[in-house]
């Protein structure tokens, strides 16, 4: 059996869904947002090692709609988002899952996912040679750029000269792309160019790794870095300036299936039928993706006013329940996560600076404050048990990488209690609240998203929990805030926030090496150590090509991280839901939204049909 076989493996156990592996989600990082393969049933859930049920309902994960298909058409896509979308068309730049969703009818895909979340061939073909530790690249001829002009391996090699640049400021910059030959010369202005990235012609790439990547080179979303960036559109804007360029926030292009027409900033995206897509012509005319407040969702979608829901909120789930007329209901497991977050430390522009002194660098601190909250509780009452405990950093959905063997933190808040007590936070003054182990005051600033209808009473209840264990936890500023200035706040490491809430879209890599890793900018409670930092190094060690080793050394990981560091705590896995018409057919929630199915869509009527 070969090496990327056996590995491919490795995810069966679970059944796995091809969620989009947003923003940050690349290389085993997520974006921040709410949206976040079966159906889910009790059984299959407690399979996958979640702590409680989903409520024993049973979802499809395809909309098997026949019929005759009409002559294109144009798919209306409602996108549940309470925040204006930033509108940053480009991979490079992008750290919110709602753009990654509006790039997916458009970008393209250098290389594509497996049901395993291996890489498979896109636009190009990939392999490894293990020996000399180096990645070939293969481009099909004849792809072509949304302007015409073909797409080439010129495009990959500028996607990481955009990310290793000196005036590049985003957070793509992680471990990965450190370990390739050249790029940290190129990172310190030390060269013109990245010795490791061989362009051999046109269509053929050879991409040189320092340290062995090791079987995580076949993980979608691991050490190669599958995109591509248009030199000859936008090569000449400076790096520091491309983010806001209009040439990727106005009029952005891809390869995919279909192109931009028209943005109207922050609200919707129009897209056309790319007729020379290197696959064939997308069946359908155009896509509309507009974005809809969750209070309006449901109501939109009885009147038929959209085709497809992107992000469905799950504590609307009663309001849907019975189902609507036109409409079916589908579910899979998720690909991400919640969590709650501790602040320990500042991020320099290159790694992570741990801060050892830090307000929340107590282990015991940290430990109580999981315990205190009434998790299951939450999901039960507001998700009608569709958000359910979770008890790792790693999801059920990455298989026999997920440890099926911890418990995580349900309630018990006397062990809460107990751990303050062992820790010297005491209520030294008699006022019901608890001092630090030097006797001073501790007040804990708490932020929250002002996400959804439920974000607030669970904000409100996450504080009444810790203040019932004689923690002060208050709400930062005394309310919730909008969610691009939260995570603009939470990412700049704002002195005011203490503990903050939030999600991951955990991508197509099992490794959370770019979500806690010492240089990894989405590390966002700065919390490094050596035996983290190991771990990590083992994951990609040349002992890791054995199967047995590789996943010991993740279930290892996970038992330390929940035990020994604790930087955040997850609380919630998710059952990602979609609402599609009748008029849709070969819709997929297990692998869409993803460009390589977006030219696939059929309708069947010339409007999204209510009855």
């Amino acid at each position: 059996m070969s090496l990327k076989k056996k590995y491919g493996l490795l995810a069966s156990s679970a059944a796995v869904a091809l969620l989009l592996a947003a923003c940050a989600g690349d290389s085993g990082t997520g974006e921040n947002t709410g949206t976040e393969d079966t159906g889910t049933d009790e059984g299959s859930t407690q399979e996958n090692g979640a702590s409680e049920d989903t409520g024993g309902l049973d979802f499809p994960e395809t909309a098997t709609n026949e019929g005759e298909p009409i002559d294109g058409g144009t798919l209306q896509v409602a996108l549940v988002a309470e925040s204006a979308f930033p509108g940053i068309f480009s991979s490079e730049f992008s750290q919110i899952n709602t753009d990654s969703q509006l790039m997916e009818p458009m970008a393209g895909s250098v290389l594509r996912q497996d049901e395993n979340f291996q890489w498979t061939d896109g636009a190009a073909s990939m392999d490894f040679n293990e020996e000399e530790n180096f990645v070939t690249l293969t481009l099909q001829e004849g792809v072509l750029w949304h302007d015409g002009e073909e797409l080439t391996v010129d495009d990959i090699v500028f996607a990481h000269e955009i990310v290793g640049h000196p005036d590049y400021a985003g957070v793509r910059y992680s471990t990965e792309f450190q370990n390739i030959e050249g790029m940290p010369e190129f990172k310190a202005g030390e060269a013109d160019s990245i010795s490791g990235l061989r362009v051999i012609d046109d269509y053929t790439l050879e991409i040189q790794y320092v340290d062995p990547v090791g079987p995580a080179v076949y993980q979608a979303g691991g050490p190669v870095w599958a995109y591509a960036a248009p030199r000859h559109y936008y090569g000449d804007v400076p790096v520091d300036e491309m983010e806001s360029a209009p040439e990727i926030r106005e009029n952005p292009i891809g390869f995919g299936p279909f192109k931009v027409t028209n943005i109207v900033a922050g609200e919707s995206v129009e897209y056309e039928a790319f007729e020379d897509y290197y696959e064939g012509a997308p069946n359908i005319d155009g896509v509309v993706i507009e974005r809809i407040p969750q209070s309006g969702i449901v109501e939109a979608l009885r009147s038929g006013d959209f085709d497809v829901t992107l992000n469905m909120p799950t504590d609307q789930f009663e309001s849907f329940a019975d189902g609507i007329p036109g409409y079916t209901t589908l579910g899979v497991p998720g690909q991400s996560y919640d969590y709650v977050s501790f602040k320990m430390g500042e991020w320099n522009g290159e790694e992570n600076e741990y801060d050892e002194n830090a307000k929340m660098a107590n282990l015991n601190l940290r430990k109580a404050m999981a315990y205190a909250l009434d998790i299951d509780a939450v999901g039960e009452e507001f998700y009608d048990g569709l958000r359910y405990r979770a008890d790792s950093h790693i999801i059920p959905n990455f298989g026999d990488f997920y440890n099926p063997d911890l418990e995580g933190y349900p309630h018990d808040p006397e062990k809460a209690e107990e751990l303050l007590d062992e820790a010297g936070y005491v209520d030294q003054d008699g006022d019901g609240m608890r001092e630090d182990p030097d006797g001073e005051q501790l007040t804990i600033n708490y932020a929250a998203r002002a996400g959804s209808d439920a974000a607030e009473p669970i904000a409100l209840y996450y504080i009444q929990a810790w203040n019932e264990i004689g923690l002060d936890v208050q709400l930062l500023e005394g309310r919730l805030h909008e969610t691009n200035s939260f995570y603009d706040r939470v990412q700049a490491d704002d002195p005011a926030i203490d503990v903050h809430e939030g999600g991951w879209s955990t991508g197509s890599d099992p490794n959370p090496e770019g979500l806690y890793g010492p240089s990894a900018a989405f590390n966002f409670s700065r919390f490094v150590d050596e035996e983290n930092t190991q771990y990590f190094e083992d994951m990609s060690s040349e002992e890791s090509y054995d199967t047995d080793y590789h996943l010991n050394v993740f279930h290892e990981w996970q038992e330390y991280f929940m035990e020994d560091a604790l930087p955040a705590f997850p609380t919630f896995w998710r059952t990602e839901l979609q609402l599609v018409n009748d008029r849709v057919a070969n819709w997929d929630h297990g692998s869409l939204p993803t460009s390589y199915n977006f030219e696939n869509i059929e309708l069947l009527e010339e409007s999204p049909v209510t009855e």
